[in-house]
């Protein structure tokens, strides 16, 4: 069979979409050598002469370019995404099939042919990419499940971007169980074929939080500390020492009243706090902060660990330290009753909010209660019980109860002061997820905050605002927190969005030159509505706060200047801060610190801003993991949920709980649903959805391995459940 190949492709560059059988007609194919034809057609294919749609016809799309990038498999999907940067540094992606990776996996690096199809309809997809060559591939490890099929086991991945992708065991052994989650490390990649080795059992099935761990070892954190490290800190003593130099160096503050106000559930304490009001009728601020840099000195193993890390990683089921149990439960943490090194900032207030003065020094302190937030409200609402038995039997009871006045005034001050130089309090309250002893959860509250965290966070914002100051003007490096104005884009989007709520827009233009200019939009905006949903859009307008040598000041807080000191048990960046701090307060120059950390501080910005990602996004998926978990048992029951996001395929909701949800546009019954071009509204001829609205949905599905919830509106759950038994029936027997 003589085929003019040139003939062929120019025949399907003109008719733009061919069938197999009207190729074969040009062509003048036998019937007899139809399958030898397809096979030709499949090897031009293979050499992406001409591609194939999913109706099986056969077109020619027109190569744009080669390009770099990443390649991102959907979920359980047979497509993927080539992702990359564009000359602008913005960031695209293209649609590739599962047949052009090329066995190409999830995250590798990859060099790609972009085609654009002028057949396809569907805007995402009329550019295509063909991986030509994996230039780096980045997946050395891969987390999954030992399962069985009759005679057959075998390994399924955890990660659903590996789902279709076909894994050989190398080593596997008696050892290993049945429904064993494990840690198996890629050994070689064939085309079709993946081949691992185990190197780790991670725990089982039976586990009630086996995802959650199968999920933690595949973020590559370190859930352990090393050895060395352990070492480190089991040499470092738990009680303080203060020797002559340390008397010298430190003020002693033991027999003050200094308290640290904390949630219950708080094991690591960095601040504790005392509020007095003087003669002139200002008030004096005492923050106190962990003096975490006297033990985690530069150059050691809990140092090193703790700069990888970065931050604490706080979830459901506990928490990843940035330091060992023995310095942030201990030695480090400011505990009642026990001597504890410190680094305090005492700062004058005017009855305006003004600073007077203020003064940082080295301090030996001792916390005279752990008091908790529960009961520092208790107290603002006049509760005279809220103190425990033992803590009554203390000598500075009177003294606390004035103190938490003068707190209690000082904070209405600071947060007056704060909202005129333009801070907006966005309230949105967050998911608390309790646990069962076996890790199941039990159950989930929303957690709005009391007036006692407001005046904690308060007190903490005007002292890492003070720090900030007094660094910048003394010329020593900083390590800002910095917060960039919205973007034009996420203004446009706001835009767009309080539009589509039917609300008055007429000052938008006017909300980037000032963060006050800002907060008088947010005010007038929430003067015609005023909800959870106002608020979520005003902070998806915000960017991202990060750490940066170079100070823009930080829109959220409206804080000219602005770095992190106060938690430095766990975080890194105010580790380094108090490190500054101390070289200062033991006589270093400004110029001999600057050279000290000057070479560092650009990289530690960029870690720790990424670190912080991290944690935010691992904490995040737990939730969801959890939440996944908390309605395994609740399919078919009906929820109140408000829809947060619309999209081309469906439309998101958000359970009062806190989890979310995809309503799938499969999922709609009642007419062909779609989602307009500002993502505002999904609807249909008869029927429209959009977003802020409040719907009641049931649960039809949940993914306890990836942290998925499936919905369906109420209304048409009867219509869901007989379109499933439809899918399930067996065809009726022709004769």
């Amino acid at each position: 069979m003589n085929i003019d190949k040139i003939k062929l492709i120019n025949y399907i560059k003109a008719r733009k979409n061919v069938s197999f059988i009207e190729l074969a007609n040009y062509l003048k194919i036998n019937r007899k050598d139809n399958k030898e034809f397809s096979a030709y057609l499949v090897s031009l294919i293979k050499r992406n002469k001409i591609f194939k749609t999913f109706d099986s016809n056969y077109y020619v799309p027109e190569l744009l370019r080669k390009q770099s990038g990443i390649i991102k498999v959907a979920s359980k999907k047979q497509f993927a995404f080539l992702e990359f940067e564009n000359e602008a540094q913005e960031k695209e992606s293209v649609f590739v099939k599962f047949q052009d990776l090329n066995s190409a996996l999830n995250n590798d690096e990859v060099i790609a042919s972009i085609y654009k199809d002028h057949n396809e309809k569907n805007p995402t997809r009329q550019l295509l990419a063909v991986v030509d060559e994996i230039v780096q591939r980045n997946n050395q490890k891969i987390i999954g499940f030992i399962k069985k099929d009759k005679n057959t086991i075998f390994f399924a991945p955890a990660d659903g971007c590996f789902d279709k992708v076909k894994f050989e065991l190398l080593n596997l052994s008696s050892k290993v169980k049945i429904n064993d989650c494990v840690l198996c490390e890629i050994k070689k990649y064939d085309k079709n074929l993946v081949s691992l080795e185990i190197k780790k059992v991670i725990t089982n099935t039976s586990d009630p939080n086996v995802f959650v761990k199968a999920y933690l070892e595949s973020t590559n954190i370190d859930l352990e500390f090393s050895a060395e490290t352990l070492a480190e800190s089991k040499l470092i003593p738990q009680e303080v020492d203060l020797n002559i130099k340390e008397k010298f160096q430190r003020k002693n503050l033991t027999s003050e009243l200094i308290v640290t106000i904390d949630g219950e559930s708080t094991k690591d304490f960095d601040d504790a706090i005392n509020v007095k009001k003087l003669e002139n009728g200002n008030f004096l601020l005492s923050v106190h902060i962990a003096d975490v840099a006297h033990y985690v000195k530069e150059k050691t193993n809990l140092d090193s660990e703790a700069l990888k890390r970065g931050t604490s990683i706080y979830i459901a089921n506990g928490v990843i330290p940035m330091l060992p149990s023995e310095l942030s439960n201990g030695i480090c943490s400011i505990n009642p009753n026990v001597d504890r090194f410190a680094l305090s900032c005492d700062i004058e207030i005017d009855q305006h909010g003004n600073n007077v003065n203020y003064k940082i020094y080295k301090s030996v302190i001792n916390s005279k209660f752990r008091l908790t937030y529960k009961q520092v409200q208790a107290f603002f609402d006049k509760d005279n019980n809220f103190l425990s038995l033992e803590q009554k039997k203390s000598s500075y009871v009177k003294e606390l109860e004035t103190m938490l006045t003068n707190a209690y005034e000082l904070s209405l001050i600071l947060h007056k002061y704060k909202e005129a130089q333009g801070y907006v309090d966005f309230e949105i309250p967050e998911p608390k997820i309790f646990l069962n002893e076996d890790g199941t959860v039990k159950e989930i509250k929303i957690h709005k905050r009391v007036y006692s965290e407001i005046l904690i966070e308060d007190f903490m914002v005007r002292t890492n605002e003070v720090v900030a100051k007094y660094l910048s003007d003394l010329k020593m490096p900083v390590l800002y927190r910095i917060h960039e104005n919205p973007s034009e884009e996420k203004l446009q989007s706001l835009k767009t969005n309080l539009t589509a709520l039917g609300i008055n827009i007429k000052n938008i233009n006017s909300i980037t030159s000032s963060a006050n200019d800002f907060s008088k939009f947010v005010y007038q905006t929430r003067n015609q509505r005023n909800d959870y949903f106002i608020n979520l859009l005003f902070l998806r307008t915000m960017q991202k706060a990060i750490y940066s040598l170079n100070n823009i000041g930080h829109f959220g807080l409206a804080s000219e200047f602005y770095c992190h000191f106060t938690s430095p048990i766990r975080r890194y960046p105010d580790l380094l801060v108090h490190r500054i701090l101390t070289m200062h307060l033991e006589g270093k120059s400004s110029q001999e610190i600057l050279n000290h950390f000057d070479s560092k501080l650009d990289s530690y910005a960029q870690l720790n801003s990424n670190s912080e990602q991290k944690a935010i996004e691992i904490e995040r998926k737990v939730n969801d993991l959890k939440f996944a978990e908390f309605l395994k048992f609740q399919t078919g029951q009906k929820f109140k949920a408000q829809i947060v996001s619309v999209l081309n395929f469906g439309i998101f909701v958000e359970f009062e709980f806190g989890g979310s949800g995809l309503i799938h546009k499969s999922n709609f019954f009642d007419g062909s649903y779609e989602a307009n071009e500002m993502l505002t509204v999904f609807a249909s001829e008869t029927k429209s959805y959009k977003i802020g609205e409040y719907v009641d949905v049931v649960i039809i599905a949940t993914d306890l391995l990836e942290g998925k919830i499936d919905c369906v509106l109420e209304s048409q759950y009867d219509a869901y459940k007989l379109n499933l038994t439809r899918k399930h029936e067996k065809p009726r027997n022709s004769k």
